[in-house]
C-alpha cells in the first residue's frame, strides 16, 4: 500500500510537469521595456531615419523607423507621425545577446546576436519635440544681442541671426573688439568706435561720422566697403572722415546664420502585436538627442 501511494504521487508530479511544459513551450523572453536614462542613437537610411535605443545590457531595443522631412526641423514645435507599417513603423526586439550600435545601422543584418522576439506596432504615433539654437557666428552670443527681436538695419532679421547688425556690409565680427588689447577676450569690452559717438561700429551705419553711410563708400560696388581706399595710409575710406565720396549701393551682402535643432523622441498610444499577443503602451519616451541637425541657412535681405 504505501509502495502504490509513491507511485500515485510520483505519477501526479510527471503529469503535472507535463502540463507546464507544454504551457510554456510557446512563451518568449519576458520583455522589460526598462529603457530609462538610455541613450537615443539613429542611422540615416537615405529614405528614412532609423532611431533606436537599447536597454541597459544592450538585450532588448525599441526601433521607429520614421521619414522626416529635414526642413521642418528648422523650427522649434513638435511634429507627429502616425505609425503605418509602411512609412514610419516601430519594432520591438529581443536579443539572445548585446546587439552593437553597428547591428542596427548595417546594410546587410548580422547574423549575431540573434533576435528570439519581435512585435511591430500596429498602431501609435511619434512625436518630435524639435529645440532650436540660432546663431549668426558674429562672436556674440544671443544673450549679447537682447531683446532678440531687436533688428537693429530692418533688414528683417534679427541681430542674434543678422551677421552684419547694422546693415553696412561690414560684419559685426570686424567690428567688435577685435585688438583684444586688454586681453579679457570679451569682444564687446572695447568695440571700434572710429567717429568716437558713443555708436560701437557694429550698430552704427556710418561708422566715420562723415555723413556718408558705410554702405555706400564702396567705389568698387563689390558689396565690400573694406578695399575701397582713397588713402591707403589712413585705411579704407569708411573709416576715413575726410573722405566722403559715395557710391549708392542697392544691396546687402549674403548672409548666413546656423540653425541647430535638438529633438526628443515619444512614442504615444503604441499597440505592438506578434503572434496574437499585444502590448500595449500609452507612453513611451525613446530619448533625446542635442544638436540632431545642423543645417547653414542662407539669406540675402532686401534693402529698401
Amino acid at each position: 500500500m504505501k509502495r502504490k501511494t509513491s507511485t500515485i504521487h510520483y505519477l501526479f508530479i510527471l503529469l503535472s510537469f507535463a502540463v507546464f511544459s507544454s504551457c510554456d513551450d510557446g512563451d518568449v523572453a519576458v520583455q522589460s521595456f526598462d529603457f530609462d536614462n538610455q541613450s537615443l542613437s539613429y542611422c540615416d537610411n537615405d529614405q528614412s531615419i532609423l532611431f533606436y535605443v537599447r536597454n541597459s545590457s544592450g538585450t532588448e531595443a525599441v526601433l521607429a523607423d520614421l521619414t522626416l522631412n529635414l526642413a521642418n526641423l528648422l523650427n522649434a514645435g513638435v511634429l507627429s507621425y502616425e505609425l503605418s507599417g509602411n512609412t514610419n513603423n516601430v519594432t520591438y526586439r529581443i536579443f539572445n545577446a548585446s546587439a552593437d550600435p553597428g547591428y542596427f545601422c548595417s546594410a546587410i543584418p548580422p547574423t549575431s546576436p540573434t533576435v528570439i522576439d519581435e512585435l511591430i506596432a500596429t498602431s501609435g504615433r511619434a512625436e518630435m519635440l524639435v529645440v532650436i539654437n540660432k546663431d549668426d557666428l558674429d562672436g556674440l552670443v544671443a544673450d549679447d544681442e537682447l531683446p532678440l527681436d531687436q533688428d537693429t538695419d530692418g533688414d528683417g532679421l534679427f541681430d542674434y541671426i543678422d551677421f552684419d547688425d547694422d546693415g553696412d556690409n561690414i560684419p559685426t565680427a570686424f567690428e567688435l573688439d577685435v585688438f583684444n588689447t586688454d586681453g579679457d577676450n570679451n569682444p564687446l569690452t572695447n568695440p571700434l568706435d572710429t567717429d568716437q559717438d558713443g555708436i560701437p561700429n557694429y550698430l552704427d551705419p556710418d561708422d566715420d561720422g562723415d555723413g556718408i553711410l558705410t554702405i555706400d563708400e564702396d567705389l568698387n560696388g563689390d558689396l565690400d566697403p573694406t578695399n575701397d581706399f582713397t588713402d591707403p595710409s589712413i585705411g579704407p575710406d569708411y573709416l576715413n572722415a575726410n573722405v566722403s565720396l559715395s557710391t549708392p549701393q542697392g544691396a546687402y551682402r549674403e548672409h548666413n546664420y546656423q540653425v541647430v535643432s535638438s529633438i526628443d523622441l515619444t512614442l504615444l498610444d503604441l499597440v505592438l502585436t506578434a503572434s496574437g499577443r499585444e502590448i500595449i503602451k500609452e507612453v513611451l519616451f525613446m530619448g533625446s538627442i542635442p544638436s540632431f541637425l545642423t543645417t547653414t541657412v542662407t539669406q540675402t535681405p532686401t534693402r529698401d
